[in-house]
């Protein structure tokens, strides 16, 4: 059977479903509750899920938690549980220690570093907070292995090298910076300007 290529437009909103269905409250979801949610039709959401090669749904809803499998298996999702730490706790990292971000996802925080220890000492978090020079240790011994990365732009490839060091394996990019690493090693760059730019077309 060929390889039906998921365009982006869909993947992105399957992604955003996936997101939906993690904090979905109830054991079946139906296309009308998808609707109201998220202001796709009924018929858009019907085609995507076809695509995936999903036939799964019934006339009173999908089951939640084998349409959440069928979307991560479709887009080559793992769902096995990962650990990710945030490295730089300034206003836009300290903003990330809310773990709530990641409810109903494979992802948990276990570790936040920053290089100002004063900063660990004084912020609040749900998961342990410490200094930058503990990192390599406490990745390892956490099993860490993505990394979202806030940290001043002139730190960004320094802190990266260090993180790549540590056994990090994927970094989500939120600096301005263009990072070199290792054709192994993932990076994802979010930027609010380039996003701004996107919806600005």
């Amino acid at each position: 059977m060929a390889t039906v290529v998921i365009p982006e437009v869909t993947r992105k909103r399957m992604l955003l479903l996936l997101n939906l269905l993690g904090v979905w409250p109830k054991d079946k979801i139906t296309s009308v509750d998808i609707s109201e949610q998220t202001g796709w039709k009924d018929s858009l959401i019907r085609h995507d899920l076809w695509l995936l090669g999903y036939n799964g749904g019934v006339s009173n809803g999908y089951q939640k938690d084998e349409l959440r499998n069928a979307i991560a298996l479709a887009l080559g999702i793992e769902t096995e549980p990962k650990n990710c730490c945030i490295v730089g706790l300034s206003r836009l990292g300290a903003a990330l220690l809310d773990e709530g971000m990641l409810e109903g996802t494979c992802f948990t925080i276990k570790a936040g570093f920053d290089s100002n220890v004063n900063r660990v000492e004084i912020l609040r978090s749900t998961f342990p907070l410490y200094p930058a020079t503990e990192m390599n240790y406490v990745i390892k011994r956490e099993n860490i292995r993505f990394a979202v990365l806030t940290v001043a732009d002139k730190d960004a490839q320094h802190m990266t090298d260090r993180l790549v060091s540590a056994g990090i394996t994927g970094i989500v990019n939120m600096t301005r910076c263009v990072l070199k690493v290792p054709a192994e090693v993932k990076v994802e760059n979010l930027s609010v300007v380039n996003a701004l730019n996107m919806i600005n077309k």
